[in-house]
C-alpha cells in the first residue's frame, strides 16, 4: 500500500493498471456515484472521466473513508456496465 497526496492506495487498486492521477481527474469529473455504509464503514463509488485512452473513456473507482480521515483506493478499473448497482 502506498500513500500519495493524503490518499492510501491499497495494492489491489493497482490490478488493472491505473494510476492515482487517473482518479484524480476521474474525481473532478463525475458522471456517477454512490456512498453507503457497511460494517460501520463508509464508502464511497463513482464513475468518472479518464482523459487520455479514447478506448476507455471512463473509469470506477470504490474507496473506503475511514474515521481518521483517511482515503484508501482500493479498486480502480474500466467503467463496466451496471458497477453503481452493484456492492
Amino acid at each position: 500500500m502506498g500513500r500519495d497526496k493524503g490518499i492510501e492506495w491499497d495494492d489491489s487498486a493497482d490490478r488493472h493498471g491505473y494510476t492515482l492521477d487517473d482518479v484524480m481527474y476521474a474525481a473532478r469529473h463525475i458522471t456517477g456515484q454512490l456512498t453507503y455504509v457497511e460494517d460501520g464503514e463508509t464508502y464511497v463509488k463513482f464513475t468518472g472521466l479518464r482523459h487520455g485512452d479514447p478506448l476507455v473513456p471512463s473509469i470506477e473507482v470504490v474507496m473506503k473513508m475511514t474515521g481518521g480521515g483517511t482515503i484508501v483506493v482500493f479498486h480502480v478499473n474500466a467503467e463496466q456496465s451496471g458497477f453503481l448497482d452493484r456492492r
